[in-house]
């Protein structure tokens, strides 16, 4: 049992030697120590700021309205007999719509009429008889009382006469009312009865008719807003939109940009001391029907007149809590942090109020990469190309070339 001892701590010892071994080279390869790997500047794009013309808006949200919205009542009551017109189709002024009955209004026309010429049969009996009455008197032959009577009796039938036309004139438009017809031009809605139906005059409820072409844009202006276009049109600089010709511009919910074009022609003659906003509507052309009374809507109306900015790509800006900056490379090829001012977004480059020159070149694509005061190795490219509206990044190799950078650089100042 000794000798199986021992011969166990015999093979025991070259796997300590081992161990003993590993550790020294690891204590050896700590105290000698990788020398470090130089970095490259980081690859860069740069581009002068975009220089345009550019108008502030300001933008609000509201809704379509038809200018003339028609609820279809009859005038008459009767049992609906046709309904001629498709549901949701154009329709035009004067075209049917529902026809009830016209029987009884027919024969209620025809029995008017023969009391008219009833009534134009005596009166000429009675113009006759008074004619006659009236030699007489003159003669001596009859009494005045037999005078007054034949004058009574034909000033009656002359009356009579009048009477009768007005009920057939009654008549006539009672027939005429069993043919409801489309007040107006515009898009039916859906019927509300069937045939069949008995409707009640000036009850019943129809369909309804909206004019399609023009058609309004309602939306609520906050004061503030209001109180900064007042004082632009007070300057001479902006349109009066209560005087008609301001423009405003139109946006449905899929759409990009504003591209439906009005005018203002309506501020409403208080604010709402609810909410704050004055009530404003826009009249805009709708030849194919396109703008739909009801759609949710975006506006925008200009907030300053035409002025010369400075825009650069939003992806070129950077924010330090409530501040922007973009990064700025000299001559040396170093970055440079500008703080920066920002305004609104124009045509997807975003307008830079202050902090920045015209002949500036600023990093637009590697920021990330970027540290202030450090060397780079900057691209040229152009600012469209990274504009909101294409967040994707273009290849460097593909547009943009060094040499195109180092030639650009050379006539560029010191910031």
């Amino acid at each position: 049992m000794r000798q199986n001892h021992s011969q166990a701590q015999q093979r025991s010892v070259p796997i300590r030697l081992a161990i003993i071994g590993s550790v020294i080279l690891g204590l050896a390869a700590c105290h000698n120590p990788q020398p470090p790997t130089h970095l490259s500047p980081p690859e860069v794009t740069v581009s002068k700021p975009v220089q345009r013309d550019i108008v502030d808006w300001v933008e609000f949200t509201g809704r379509m309205a038809a200018i003339n919205f028609v609820k279809i009542t009859p005038r008459v009551s009767g049992y609906i007999v046709d309904i001629p017109f498709s549901e949701g189709d154009i329709v035009h002024k004067g075209d049917l719509l529902f026809q009830i009955d016209s029987r009884p209004y027919q024969h209620a026309y025809e029995q008017a009429v023969g009391q008219l010429e009833q009534a134009k049969a005596n009166q000429q009996l009675q113009e006759v008889t008074f004619t006659r009455q009236q030699r007489l008197r003159d003669t001596g032959v009859i009494a005045k009382e037999d005078y007054d009577t034949a004058l009574s009796n034909k000033n009656q039938a002359k009356a009579q006469v009048v009477s009768a036309q007005a009920a057939v004139d009654s008549a006539a438009l009672n027939l005429e009312f069993t043919r409801v017809t489309a007040p107006i031009d515009g898009r039916v809605s859906r019927q509300l009865v069937n045939i069949g139906n008995l409707v009640q005059a000036d009850i019943a409820e129809l369909t309804t008719v909206v004019s399609v072409d023009p058609i309004y844009a309602y939306f609520n202006v906050d004061e503030l807003a209001e109180l900064r276009y007042q004082r632009l049109v007070k300057d001479g600089k902006l349109a009066s939109s209560r005087e008609g010709g301001a423009p405003v511009y139109l946006q449905l919910q899929d759409e990009k940009g504003f591209p439906h074009e009005g005018t203002i022609n309506f501020a409403d003659n208080a604010y709402d001391s609810s909410t704050g906003t004055l009530l404003v509507r826009g009249t805009f052309r709708n030849p194919d029907g396109f703008l739909v009374p009801g759609n949710f809507i975006r506006v925008r109306i200009p907030a300053s007149p035409k002025y010369r900015a400075l825009l650069v790509a939003d992806r070129a800006i950077g924010s330090d809590q409530d501040e922007k900056f973009v990064y700025v490379v000299d001559p040396g090829n170093v970055a440079r942090l500008r703080h920066i001012t920002v305004g609104p977004l124009a045509d997807g480059l975003r307008v830079v109020k202050s902090g920045l020159r015209p002949d500036d070149f600023v990093i637009v694509n590697g920021i990330i990469k970027v540290r202030p005061n450090s060397p780079v190795k900057a691209q040229q490219g152009r600012m469209e190309e990274f504009s909101s509206d294409d967040p994707a990044t273009p290849l460097p190799s593909s547009k943009y070339q060094t040499a195109d950078w180092d030639s650009e650089k050379r006539g560029h100042s010191t910031p």
